[in-house]
């Protein structure tokens, strides 16, 4: 008698909301993917973009944040600077909504429609990395994060995600469905370190979020805009373990357009073995460093409602 292998266990947010909270929020925002399928792709972003674009107005708090984040970070720019880069990327927020509205219209004959790249070079370089066996993609929410991954996968590379489980367990299951539309495969952060070993060590491709508030153990302070801020040390302690490289990427919207091309940063050596944690604080503040670029040269495109520094 053979036995079917059991499902890893779903490791949740360790402060998830209530039942009733998770099903009411599922069902609206079901509701809301459904009316922006029935529009054209077109109409539900010029809809998106407003109504998450006036967030600025709608949140205290977020628009609170965002422009603290700011003016941290651009110093030298003016409130009314901050302010349209901070709507700006409101709207963004939006367009990416209706844009994974759509993802079940994306196939692998039109997703060049939609996905390219900033130059030949770029491209070549990219492919080279697709097909040069294992690799840690340190990425961010910047641009659609979300189509990257589903490009990624239609485009003949799928790759692994480390994820944040959402506080709603019904939503997080949504994401990941949508994530596995491409062949995306969810690890979720609380449980992704020996699996991720594992994957590296079988040459897949495994993208880690490095622009979050990673709190305790998990982070140490490393510079981001001139300001420390706790992120994680998991790209350079993997990379180190396994000898895979560091690469830098995202996928940057073209204006407020549907079309995107990817950006990527050169690869970065693995860390040297051993105990000693400054190596792996100055392989991140590498990497935060190519990431803090692709910020400032688009701005608007980066999530600046996250409370990225915190004391």
């Amino acid at each position: 008698m053979t036995t079917e292998p059991k499902e890893p266990k779903v490791h949740r947010h360790h402060a998830p909301f209530s039942a009733g909270r998770s099903r009411f929020e599922y069902r609206l925002l079901m509701t809301l993917l459904a009316g922006l399928r029935a529009l054209s792709l077109e109409r539900s972003r010029a809809l998106m973009g407003a109504i998450v674009g006036s967030g600025t107005f709608l949140s205290p708090r977020l628009r609170r944040v965002g422009l603290e984040n700011l003016a941290r970070a651009f110093p030298e720019r003016d409130p009314a600077w901050h302010r349209a880069t901070l709507h700006a990327s409101f709207r963004q927020l939006g367009f990416l909504a209706a844009e994974a509205a759509h993802f079940e219209s994306l196939t692998r004959e039109n997703i060049r429609d939609f996905v390219g790249f900033a130059s030949p070079d770029v491209e070549t370089a990219w492919r080279e990395r697709m097909k040069g066996g294992a690799a840690i993609i340190a990425t961010g929410h910047f641009g659609n994060w979300e189509l990257f991954a589903q490009a990624q996968g239609l485009m003949g590379e799928p790759i692994h995600i480390v994820h944040r489980p959402l506080r709603n367990p019904e939503i997080d299951d949504l994401v990941t469905r949508i994530r596995a539309l491409a062949g995306t495969r969810v690890i979720y952060k609380h449980a992704a370190a020996r699996g991720i070993l594992r994957l590296l060590h079988q040459g897949a491709l495994v993208a880690i979020p490095i622009d979050q508030h990673s709190p305790g153990a998990t982070g140490a302070p490393v510079p981001f805009f001139g300001h420390l801020a706790r992120t994680t040390m998991g790209p350079a302690r993997l990379s180190q373990l396994t000898g895979a490289p560091i690469q830098v990427a995202v996928l940057a919207r073209i204006g407020e357009t549907a079309r995107h091309e990817i950006l990527v940063k050169p690869p970065h050596e693995p860390p040297p073995r051993g105990k000693d944690p400054t190596v792996l604080l100055d392989t991140m503040a590498r990497v935060s460093l190519d990431f803090e670029a692709i910020v400032r040269e688009q701005p608007e495109q980066w999530l600046w409602m996250h409370r990225r520094w915190r004391p």
